[in-house]
Formats: structure tokens, C-alpha cells, sequence
């Protein structure tokens, strides 16, 4: 009996747990017409994964090494060491779990092993990519070494976990509770009772005798258990609130007002997740077990509801009846038209009437809606609604579940030239782990242990052509000058014959909505042409009178541009530039330019500079490629600009045509309202449909939560996918978040080749241009290049060489490199289409924020537009690989994308102050007015909530507004950029707020100028208010850079804060030490953070001499301009100027001592135009070509002369003593105008006025700051800026000595690039006093 007693209570706990664990899953025939909104989800299956099993997730390496620490003699930094080898092989951009598995991964796999195996090696090395064998050889030997006085059975003791691998059964071991007696053998068998024991025979079965279960009864069983069960109504949840806020108010309303609350939202229709979702932004996550109690008796809660609002509405039908009764029959009022009423009669059919509407709004707000009581499962009921359903789908749409969603999603109006499939398509719905989303019929899902797949299958090409009822513009029906411009076309796409006629034949803006890769360059194209006919008179070009600005999103892609447009216009005579920060232009350039190219920060500068209104004024033609980038951190200067043309077309009445050219938007009504687009005419939207090469999309959701083994299924499945293609042969190219991770990426697959013995799936075809390409890769710098090239594998990011880039996008375009491994600058950059491109993980690590990011949006479609090779393929593919939590969201945004929104309140402040120097905001009034031009403002109207509008009536938006602009104004008045005039409305631009609008600097920076620079300064003083500015709190520091930043400052000469290393001004100061010092820079992303940094740090040193200046100090502002040498040449301002010449290093300068010679201005005097007397000096340390070299440099090394007068009085300049010198006499008070004259004495070679400056990052012209000031008093009386000298110039600058006497002014004219050429002389000043003017007034 015990035993069968045991027996039956393990059985029965095995089912009840199996129950909780694992409840009935339902079929969708019966969900949908029962009660029944549970969600059933299977478990996940366990991924079977190459690390050890053993080792739990709780153990962390750094557990590992203090228990190390306790039981033996381990040394601490052994550990260190340890994880820095790891670190070395994971890369330093993951993050501390992965580097921490990794660790532990390491110590378990060699621990107790005598030799690195090749064995070992080679699974290791599956796994790590960046892992070579010496570096295993000495992680190997770092393991050794900690645990070789360490017991191994201690050391399986510290990797082991008996909780971790328990198998997770609940309840005791079966058998636990049974009483067990040992028997000897005989007694046992004589013991047993076996009479009961019968014959076995088949026994008959029969369906109906055989089931024993009445669902009807059962469902009446249910009703009754129901009914007994206990009531949980309105009191319960209002004592659950109390309980668990205590005596606090929820959201600062009594406890009764929020159970109301919740319990109207629990009375939605909206399902369990949504609901529990707001109730986690109402309550707070800390209350998750109220919450989960609420929506558990969710149901007995809105019946509860609904029986009060039905008893309430009973009671009030019932007072009204009352209320009729009391006052009395109503008499009829047909035929009446006279009523003869008493005073108190009047009175009571008043008040009746109040108490009638009073009735009414109780009676509608207790309006309950007739519903039906919770279904039970009656089949005869499921059954019936099911045929009720069949037969009422034969008159209704298919797919009508999100009809409503779509409907508001649609515009309002059907536009003419708007081909949106999505607001038409009929959509089928897809499931991806429990996230409900919308996708086309005919997509797929495949569901594996690891991850799972959906795929959407490509659209049928040329769909879109049909419904625009066009056809394809021929280019020989275009006028001549159209010809000549689309010289090599037959005949213009869908896309641009769709906008012909408007691009072509109008002056209306446009905004041209399009798939990448769909043509819209020639839609800028079409209104180029129709700009330049407007311009035209009597068949000659009128080229002065127009200007025609194409902004670009990025520099390289501005270069592209302005090579592809300026070969097509060369015909026509226009003439294309590109102005960019790295190509400047002069006036007589930029005059002489018909077509210029850029990007927004230049024209944002261009435009903003009072003295180049007279350029913004000639434009007539403003193309805006990628307009989708407006939510980006570079959206707000797009804004800017835009609202500033406009603007501009308002007040001089002059027609400016905006061209906008963009991705697919979801929200192209706003952006077209924005542009001022005509809907009807200008507005131009193509869906996916009209891609060149129809596009299939997959998202793959890795499942792994592990960091560490999740990249390594996300290197399984990349492989997997890549390997696949490239067996068809196909390219792909595969997008990765981080530099290193390109290198790695590609690694980890070429070594996956090799062990499953694919390599020669990959390796490019052996012909002679082969030959020619892997000369061409062995002479690279870059060794990953070299080792991945021949395997058919390449990388390609920002911090490269320009020559290997290049090296790179040739071998790929000629298909000599089988599989690309890139950053997103490459999707941005130069076009290179594939077949097949894989997006590997969405996040990066953002410096500034200081963690894992997700990638923007506009990148992941900009990468996976790079699918599909026009003329090559028939479809592109396009795979997106991430974790599965965000699967759902990415493929959310690529088929129910999210609306563009501004991003400009961030910045908002320094582009009202640009708009104050300019002079177009002049008062508060006139800052509102200025918003309303923006694309803030109609996302403000439409999305308020976004921007943290709660009023949306009409007084709480200009509330909103003007809280919104006085915040701006405020910040700027604090920042010293802005002051309020006597009257209080007026607003006046100081002089800090033209530097910042004129250096383009943000107005923090200028505060933070004002309350650091001082009078007196050293070098280190002014290096560290430099990178203190706001500009490079940008800079990036990347994940583990903190290290690499400690070991860089200890070769610096200028202390750092050992506490800040991972801060962005921190890391500006090493990068700009480095440069000074020439030093070798860790990793290639320090080089390009240097390129960052020499980009911000000129401006920001040019806004410092001038907030010096206008200070008047006069050493402050000496030690900046030397700063800024020490910029160009890469050199400090100890160092000999003789160390800017090429080739020469520290320790030649013993070579000019025989000579005298301690600086270049007595190299060049000493050599004159004699080169044998430089290279004899030379010739002990330098080869003939690099003795050239430095006399080709000394030879183009500006040498002036220099003529003064003061008040029309020549000058004598040299060092004079006050006996000896020529005074001119001046008036105390009185202005004195200093002419300057500077000639150049040497001619100018083929390099003209560019700058000998190898490490600086771009070509810089010759430039010199002309400083007077008196050394005496340290006070800077008046400075000024001179351009490149050519011949001579002559310039000048006005001073006002105020001391009666004698005095010396000093003059110093100082080189902006040049270390070692500056020039000093004094000024000899007799000052008297003047006379004073007496002035009478005629009033007495």
C-alpha cells in the first residue's frame, strides 16, 4: 500500500507541475471565438555551443582570480596579464562579459594541460579569429603560470557550480518516503502474493464506450466553480493600491480617482501585453507583483465595472421617473400657443429642465455598452459564430485586421504623384517571438535552435512602372542643352519620367521620395538643366547671375558629386566646385563657379557670414540630397539652412527653388510642408516597388543571451549565409558596428574556410590581374590587408589609409575581393552595389554615451540599399543580423516605419544666435516667428507629446513656443552671446555671439573662453582651455580606450588627469601632444580621432585670439598664435625651427652649429640661392634626394620685407633706442593709422602659396596675424588677419595712444603656419596732449 501510496502522489505531482510548467496549447480555431487570451509559447531550445557546459554564468573571472589569491601564491598582475592577452584576442571594443567569458573559456581549456596542442590551437583559433599561436602560446604559458601551485582538484572546484548545474525538477526524487526492508532471497519470492495475476488477452476497444468525458457537463461544472469563487471587485483593488503605495498618492491623485483609472484601461479592448506595458509607466517597475495580481483578475475587475455602471444607471433611470412623477403629467403643447404660467410654475419647469441634463450626462456617462458575458467553451456556440464568421467573410476584405491602423497612418488626400503601396497593400500578419508585426504575403519564417529567420520575399519588379501610367522619356525629345547634359542616355527611368515635367518644365520645389539606387541624381539633374534654360538669353548662358548648391550628406560623397556633375556640365561651359572644410575656395573661385557642392555645416557657415550674403542672394537652385537625415544629430543645420532660405525668398521676393531628394519617408506630408512643396505638383513618393533591382529582406534573430557565444552564432550564421552566395558566385559585402570588428569579422571567416575546407570557394580567380592586384597589396602598410587579400577577403573603415581604401573599392569592383567586411561609411560614401548584403549587428559603442547603442535607422537602410547590382542581378538580397529582442523593432521601422522628428531644440540656442548676428531675429516676437519656418514646429503641431507638449489648444502651443525660444535666449545671455535692450523685447548680439556664429562654435564654448582665458598664459594653460571646448566632447572613446589613453599620457610631456582618461577632452589632449611630438600612435583609430580633432581645434584657436584681442591681452593672444604654428608644422614651440624642414630629426642639428645656425632665418640668409653650401651642411645624415627635398622647402619659405608709416610718416624700423629714434608725433586721444606694407622677396614655385605642413590634414594656404600692442603695459591695441602674399599688399590698422609721452609700440607680424618666421619691430611714439574743444550752447 505504501508503495502504490507513493506511486500515485509521485504521478499526481508530475501532472500538476507538468500543468504549471506547460500549459494545453489552444488552436487558433478555438481562441478566436472563446475567452481564452493566453499566448502559448514554447519553450526555447538549448543551443548546443563549442564552450564548456561546465561553467556557469555566475562564476566571473574575476571571482576566478581572487580565490586563486587566497588558496596559493598568485600573483595579482598575472591575472592582469591574463585578461590583457584575452582582451588582445576578443578586441577591445566588446564588452566586459564577452572578455570575462573569454577568460574563463582560456583558463578552463589549457588548465592541467603540459603543451599547446595543434589540436587545441585549432579550435581556439575557430573561435577567435585575431588569435595567432604566439599569442596562444603566452596566454598557454599565463595559465600555466597561475595555476601551477594550485591543487587541480581545487582548481575544478572553483569552476564548478552544483547549483548552476542543477537539471531545475521541482519536488523530492520519487521514492524518497517509501520504507525499504532487505529480504533474503528465499523469504523474499514467498512472500509475494501472485494469485491476482490472470491470463493476457486483447482486449476489445471502442471509441464511444471508452470516452467518459461530457464537455457540456464539464462547461456547467466550470460556471458553478466560477460562481463559488470569490469576487474581486472595485474594494479589493482600491485595498491592493493601498497596500502597496502606502500612504503616498499615486500619481498625486486619491486612491479612489486612480482604482477608476485602472480600471477603465483594464476595460479596454487592448490585449494583456499592451496593458501591461501601461501599466508599467503608470506604477513603476518596482510594483510588478501589484500589477501582475491586477491583470490576473482582470476580468472579474471589468465585470465588477460593468455591474456598477448598470446599477448606477438603474438608480438614475429610477430617480428620473421619480423626478416626472413629482412634477407632474406634461401636457400637450399641439395647437398651444399661448401658456399661461405662474412665477412658481416658471421656476419649476426650469429647474426640471436642469435636472433633465443633469440626468442625461449621468445617464451617458453610465453608458454601458451591451455586451455579452464571458464565453465559456459551448460548442454548439463556437460552432455557430464560426459558421456566422465563414459566412460574413464573404462580402469582406481579406486581412482587415489592421484597417484601422492603416487608415490612420494614410494621408488624408490621394496626391497624384504618390505611389504608396503601404497604406493600399493587403497585409497578412506575422508572429516573431510574440511581436506582432505586419508583413507582406508570401513571406516566410524558419525557426532553428539558434535563431530564428524571416524572410520577405523581393517585390515583382516593374509593378510601380504600371501604376504611374507613364513611359520612359526619351532624351532625344529633350531640347540641346538637355542633350548634351544626359549625353550616353537613351532614355530617362519610371521615376524621372514621372517627374519630367515637373523637374524639367517648372521652377515648383520638390521633394523626390525614392528607393536607393532608384536614379535620383538625374531628377537634380533635370532641375539643374531647367535652372541654367531660366538663365539663358538669346542662347548664351548668363553665368553671373545664378549660383546652383548641391548639399551632400557627407565630404565623400561631395567629392564624388562634384566630379560626376562637372563632367556632365563641361559641355555647357558651368563650371562645378566642391566647398567643403577641406577644400576652401577663394572669392574670385567661388565667383567664377556656376555649380558648387557641399555639406550642411559649410553652407550653414556660408550662409550665416554677413559678408557672404551676397552669394546666398544669387542662388537659385537649393538640391538637398538625403533630407531623411533631419531626426539625425546633423537634422538641426538642415533645418537651419532651410528656414533661412525660405526666409530669404520672403523678404527679397526672389524665387530660390528647394529641391529635396530623399530615402522612402514616412512622413513626406510634413516634410513636403516643410519645403513649402505643392503637394499636387512638387510632391513625388516611390515605394520599394520602384527599386532598380527588387530587394528580399532577412532578419535573423540570434537568440543566444551570452554576449560572447551570441557573436560567435552571429559568426556561424554570417558564415553560413556568406559562404552559400559566393559558391554561386556572388560578392557580399558585410556591415559591421566598429572598426576592429572588420578585421576580426573577416579573420574569424577565413578561418572558418579553412578548417571546413572551403578556402577555395573564396580565393579570386588565379589570372594575371590577380598577379598585378596582390603586388599592389603587399606594398599596403596595413598586414591584415596582406594576410586577407589572397584568401579573397577585405576590410574597408574610416581609419584606413586613403590609399589602401582605394586599393580596396578597386579590387572589389573588379571582383578580385569576394567578401567585403566594412563600416557604415563606406554605405554613405562611394557606391558599390552586391548581391548580397549582411548587416552583422545593430549596435555600436557610443563614446559619449558611454555604452551600447543602436545603430541609426537611416544607416541599416542605407546599407541594406546597397543590395542589388543594376544590369547584373535580378533581385538583391539584404540580411539583417541582431538579437532577437530587437528584430522585431528594426523590422517594424522597415515596413511601419516611424516618423521623421526634428531634431533641433538640442542645439536650438546656437542657431537662434547665428540668426541674431545675421540680424533676422532682432526681438523675442521675431524668435517665434523664426520657429515657425522650421520642421520643429508642424512635428510640434503633429506629434506633441513627442516634444513634451501637453496642451495642444492654441494658447498652450505659443505658451509652449515661448518657453521653448526664452529657454534658447536665456541660455545664449548666459553664454555672454546675448543682451536684452533697455525696453526688455529688443535683443542685441554681443561680441562673443558673432565669434561663435562666425568660428561656428557653440555658445558653451564661448562661456567656457570667458570664464578660463585669462591675461597671462603659458603653453600648458592654453592647451587645456583648448580641449576643453564643447567641440570635442564628440570625440569618441571607445570601450577599453581608457587603458590605451594611460599608457599614451606617459610618454606625453604635459600632464593629464589620471582620473579622466575616459574622458573625450582628456583624449583631445593626448592626440594633440602626440601630434606635437610626433609620436606613434597606438591603433589607426587614433589617427583618424587626430584628423577629428585638427578639424575642430583651428577654429576653436582662431575664436581665442580674437576673444584675447578684444580683451586686450596682449601675451595671451602671442602664445595662441604660436599655438596654432605648433598645429601646422606638428612641432612644439621648444623645438628648433629648423626641425619643420623635411627628413631633419633632433639628433642632426649638430650639423648647423659649425654655421652659426640656430633657426631657418639664418638657414635662408646663410644659403641664399647657393644649394651646394645647404648640401654640404647636410650630406653626413642625408641622402642627396632628401638634401632636395629640404632645399625645395627652404626655397618656397615666405621672406618679407616690410614697410610702416604712421599718419602718412615713414617708419625707420629695427630695434631702436629711445636716444636714437625718430619719434612721430601724435595727438593723445586721437586715432593713428599704422600702413603696413609686406613684399614678398622670393619668387613662388609650382606650390604657390600652399604651406610646407606634412602632418597637418589638409592643404593649407600661407596666412600672417599682424599684432601692435605695448610690452610694457601687456595691452593689445589692435590686430588684424592678412591673407596669402603673393607680390605685396599693404593693409591697416588704426590705434589711439591715450598717455602723454614717449612710448614704444610694438609690431608683430606673426606667420598663422610657419614656426621661426615671425618679425618684431618697434614704434617710436611722442604723444601730446591735444586741445581741448570748448563747445557753448545756445540755450541759456
Amino acid at each position: 500500500d505504501s508503495l502504490l501510496q507513493e506511486t500515485l502522489v509521485y504521478m499526481m505531482s508530475n501532472f500538476i507541475s507538468t500543468i504549471k510548467k506547460k500549459p494545453p496549447r489552444l488552436s487558433s480555431y478555438i481562441r478566436a471565438y472563446g475567452n481564452v487570451s493566453y499566448k502559448y509559447q514554447e519553450p526555447a531550445a538549448s543551443s548546443t555551443l563549442p564552450l564548456p557546459s561546465s561553467t556557469p554564468p555566475s562564476v566571473s573571472w574575476s571571482q576566478v582570480c581572487t580565490a586563486l589569491q587566497e588558496e596559493g601564491k598568485v600573483d595579482p598582475g598575472d591575472c592582469k596579464k591574463l585578461r590583457e592577452l584575452v582582451l588582445e584576442v576578443v578586441g577591445t571594443e566588446e564588452t566586459g562579459d564577452l572578455v570575462e567569458d573569454a577568460c574563463i573559456h582560456f583558463f578552463q581549456t589549457f588548465m592541467g594541460k603540459k603543451n599547446l596542442s595543434l589540436e587545441i590551437f585549432k579550435s581556439l583559433k575557430k573561435k577567435y579569429g585575431n588569435l595567432s599561436q604566439s599569442l596562444a602560446q603566452k596566454i598557454f604559458s599565463s595559465v600555466k603560470e597561475l595555476s601551477k601551485d594550485i591543487p587541480m582538484e581545487v582548481l575544478e572546484k572553483l569552476l564548478s557550480d552544483e547549483d548552476a548545474l542543477d537539471d531545475g525538477e521541482e519536488g523530492d526524487y520519487f521514492g524518497k518516503n517509501i520504507p525499504f526492508t532487505t529480504y533474503k532471497t528465499g523469504e523474499y519470492w514467498s512472500q509475494i502474493d501472485l494469485s491476482y495475476l490472470t491470463e493476457i488477452a486483447p482486449p476489445s476497444f471502442s471509441l464511444d464506450s471508452q470516452i467518459t468525458f461530457d464537455i457540456d457537463q464539464q462547461s456547467t461544472m466550470n460556471r458553478n466553480q466560477k460562481e463559488e469563487s470569490a469576487v474581486m471587485d472595485s474594494g479589493w483593488l482600491e485595498e491592493t493600491l493601498r497596500n502597496c503605495y502606502g500612504d503616498e498618492k499615486p500619481l498625486g491623485m486619491p486612491v479612489q480617482e486612480f482604482a477608476i483609472l485602472l480600471l477603465e484601461k483594464l476595460s479596454s479592448s487592448k490585449s494583456v501585453e499592451e496593458l501591461q506595458t501601461e501599466l508599467f509607466d503608470l506604477c513603476g517597475f518596482e510594483r510588478f507583483d501589484m500589477i501582475g495580481a491586477v491583470l490576473e483578475n482582470r476580468d472579474s475587475l471589468v465585470r465588477s465595472l460593468k455591474q456598477n455602471k448598470a446599477n448606477m444607471k438603474a438608480e438614475i433611470v429610477s430617480a428620473a421617473a421619480s423626478l416626472a412623477g413629482d412634477l407632474g403629467p406634461s401636457r400637450p403643447n399641439y395647437g398651444c400657443q399661448v401658456i399661461v404660467q405662474s412665477e412658481e410654475e416658471r421656476a419649476l419647469h426650469k429647474q426640471m429642465r436642469k435636472e433633465e441634463k443633469k440626468i442625461n450626462k449621468l445617464l451617458n456617462k453610465a453608458g454601458v455598452e451591451e455586451e455579452e458575458d464571458e464565453l465559456e467553451f459551448d460548442p454548439v456556440d463556437l460552432r455557430t459564430k464560426r459558421q456566422a464568421a465563414l459566412a460574413n467573410a464573404i462580402n469582406t476584405p481579406l486581412f482587415k485586421e489592421r484597417q484601422e491602423v492603416r487608415e490612420m497612418s494614410a494621408p488624408k488626400e490621394q496626391f497624384p504623384y504618390v505611389f504608396d503601396s503601404l497604406c493600399k497593400a493587403k497585409l497578412t500578419t506575422g508572429f516573431i517571438q510574440g511581436t506582432k508585426m505586419s508583413l507582406p504575403a508570401g513571406f516566410t519564417r524558419k525557426d532553428d535552435k539558434k535563431w530564428e529567420e524571416v524572410t520577405v520575399p523581393a517585390q515583382n519588379a516593374g509593378t510601380g512602372a504600371q501604376e504611374t501610367g507613364k513611359k520612359p522619356v526619351p532624351i532625344s525629345s529633350l531640347d540641346e542643352v538637355g542633350q548634351l547634359a544626359f549625353k550616353g542616355i537613351k532614355n530617362l527611368n519610371m521615376i524621372q519620367s514621372v517627374v519630367f515635367d515637373t523637374a524639367y518644365r517648372t521652377s515648383e520645389n520638390m521633394l523626390v521620395c525614392a528607393p536607393t539606387g532608384a536614379g535620383k541624381t538625374n531628377v537634380a539633374m533635370l532641375a539643374i538643366i531647367q535652372c541654367i534654360k531660366q538663365n539663358m538669353e538669346a542662347g548664351m548662358i548668363k553665368k553671373d547671375k545664378f549660383k546652383i548648391v548641391y548639399v551632400a550628406p557627407m565630404k565623400a560623397l561631395a567629392a564624388e558629386m562634384a566630379a560626376g556633375f562637372g563632367r556632365r556640365l563641361e559641355p555647357l561651359g558651368i563650371v562645378v566646385k566642391e566647398l567643403t572644410g577641406d577644400m576652401s575656395l577663394t572669392k574670385t573661385e567661388i565667383s567664377n563657379t556656376q555649380m558648387l557642392v557641399t555639406t550642411p555645416e559649410k553652407w550653414d557657415v556660408v550662409t550665416r557670414k554677413p559678408g557672404d550674403v551676397g552669394l546666398a542672394a544669387l542662388v537659385r537652385l537649393l538640391i538637398i540630397d538625403e533630407v531623411h537625415l533631419l531626426h539625425g544629430d546633423r537634422g538641426p543645420v538642415v533645418e537651419a539652412l532651410v528656414a533661412r532660405t525660405l526666409r530669404l525668398v520672403e523678404s527679397s521676393q526672389t524665387v530660390i527653388r528647394v529641391v529635396g531628394l530623399s530615402a522612402t519617408l514616412p512622413n513626406y506630408i510634413d516634410v513636403s510642408v516643410f519645403l513649402r512643396v505643392n503637394p499636387y505638383v512638387g510632391l513625388f513618393f516611390f515605394d520599394g516597388r520602384f527599386r532598380p533591382v527588387p530587394l528580399a529582406q532577412t532578419f535573423i534573430g540570434v537568440k543566444q543571451v551570452n554576449s560572447m557565444r551570441a557573436r560567435q552564432d552571429m559568426d556561424e550564421i554570417c558564415y553560413d549565409k556568406t559562404v552559400e552566395f559566393v559558391r554561386n558566385g556572388h560578392q557580399v559585402m558585410i556591415f559591421v558596428h566598429a572598426r576592429n570588428a572588420t578585421s576580426n569579422t573577416a579573420m574569424v571567416m577565413k578561418e572558418m574556410a579553412q578548417q571546413n575546407g572551403e578556402t577555395g570557394v573564396f580565393e579570386p580567380e588565379n589570372t594575371s590581374q590577380l598577379g598585378l592586384a596582390k603586388n599592389a597589396m603587399q606594398k599596403s602598410r596595413n598586414r591584415q590587408l596582406q594576410e586577407l587579400f589572397p584568401a579573397g577577403f577585405g576590410i574597408h573603415h574610416a581609419g584606413m589609409l586613403r590609399s589602401d581604401r582605394n586599393l580596396v573599392e578597386k579590387y572589389f569592383s573588379s571582383g578580385q575581393i569576394r567578401v567585403l567586411v566594412c563600416t557604415a561609411t563606406l554605405a554613405w560614401g562611394v557606391n558599390f552595389p552586391t548581391h548580397l548584403v549582411i548587416v552583422k549587428g545593430t549596435e555600436f559603442y557610443d563614446g559619449k554615451l558611454k555604452r551600447y547603442v543602436d545603430m541609426p535607422i537611416t544607416d541599416v537602410l542605407q546599407m541594406i540599399g546597397r543590395a542589388g547590382r543594376p544590369q547584373y542581378d535580378h533581385q538583391g538580397v539584404a540580411m539583417v543580423l541582431v538579437h532577437d529582442v530587437k528584430k522585431g523593432f528594426y523590422k517594424k521601422f522597415l515596413y511601419e516605419p516611424f516618423p521623421v522628428e526634428s531634431s533641433l531644440l538640442d542645439v536650438l540656442a546656437d542657431h537662434m544666435n547665428a540668426e541674431l548676428v545675421a540680424g533676422t531675429i532682432q526681438s523675442r516676437q521675431d524668435a517665434l516667428d523664426y520657429m515657425t519656418w522650421t520642421f520643429f514646429f508642424r512635428r510640434l503641431v503633429q506629434n506633441p507629446s513627442y516634444y513634451g507638449m501637453e496642451d495642444t489648444e492654441a494658447d498652450g502651443l505659443n505658451s509652449f513656443l515661448s518657453g521653448v525660444v526664452g529657454k534658447a535666449l536665456d541660455q545664449l545671455e548666459m553664454s555672454y552671446c546675448l543682451e536684452t535692450g533697455e525696453d526688455g523685447r529688443s535683443l542685441l548680439s554681443t561680441v562673443e555671439g558673432r565669434i561663435a556664429s562666425y568660428y561656428y562654435l557653440a555658445h558653451t564654448t564661448l562661456q567656457h573662453m570667458r570664464d578660463t582665458l585669462v591675461e597671462e598664459m603659458t603653453t600648458e594653460n592654453v592647451l587645456q582651455a583648448l580641449v576643453d571646448a564643447t567641440e570635442f566632447s564628440q570625440l569618441p572613446v571607445r570601450h577599453n580606450e581608457d587603458n590605451i589613453n594611460t599608457e599614451l599620457a606617459k610618454q606625453c610631456p604635459m600632464k593629464v588627469n589620471v582620473y579622466t582618461m575616459d574622458s573625450p577632452h582628456t583624449k583631445a589632449s593626448l592626440l594633440l601632444q602626440s601630434h606635437f611630438s610626433r609620436l606613434t600612435l597606438p591603433c589607426s583609430d587614433y589617427l583618424t580621432d587626430t584628423k577629428s580633432v585638427m578639424d575642430q581645434a583651428p577654429r576653436v584657436m582662431q575664436a581665442m585670439i580674437d576673444v584675447c584681442a578684444e580683451s586686450g591681452w596682449l601675451a595671451s593672444t602671442l602664445r595662441v598664435v604660436t599655438m596654432l604654428q605648433m598645429l601646422v608644422q606638428a612641432r612644439w614651440d621648444t623645438d628648433s625651427s629648423l626641425l619643420t624642414l623635411p627628413h631633419l630629426q633632433h639628433h642632426m642639428l649638430y650639423l648647423f652649429s659649425p654655421a652659426g645656425i640656430t633657426n631657418l632665418p639664418q638657414l635662408v640668409h646663410k644659403v641664399g640661392e647657393k644649394y651646394e653650401t645647404l648640401a654640404k651642411i647636410l650630406r653626413p645624415e642625408l641622402e642627396e634626394q632628401e638634401v632636395e627635398d629640404v632645399w625645395a622647402v627652404v626655397k618656397r619659405l615666405p621672406i618679407m620685407t616690410v614697410r610702416v608709416e604712421m599718419d602718412g610718416q615713414k617708419v625707420e624700423l629695427g630695434r631702436q633706442r629711445e636716444g636714437q629714434a625718430r619719434w612721430i608725433t601724435v595727438t593723445a586721444g586721437a586715432e593713428v593709422t599704422i600702413s603696413i606694407t609686406m613684399r614678398r622677396v622670393n619668387r613662388l614655385g609650382k606650390e604657390g602659396v600652399k604651406v610646407h605642413a606634412p602632418k597637418y590634414q589638409k592643404p593649407k594656404d600661407e596666412g600672417w596675424v599682424v599684432v601692435v600692442g605695448n610690452p610694457d603695459t601687456r595691452e593689445l591695441a589692435a590686430l588684424k588677419r592678412v591673407g596669402a602674399v603673393r607680390g605685396s599688399t599693404t593693409f591697416s590698422l588704426v590705434v589711439s595712444p591715450m598717455e602723454v609721452g614717449r612710448m614704444f609700440y610694438t609690431l608683430y607680424i606673426m606667420s598663422d603656419s610657419y614656426q621661426g618666421l615671425d618679425q618684431q619691430y618697434q614704434l617710436p611714439l611722442q604723444v601730446e596732449e591735444g586741445v581741448e574743444e570748448v563747445y557753448y550752447s545756445d540755450e541759456e
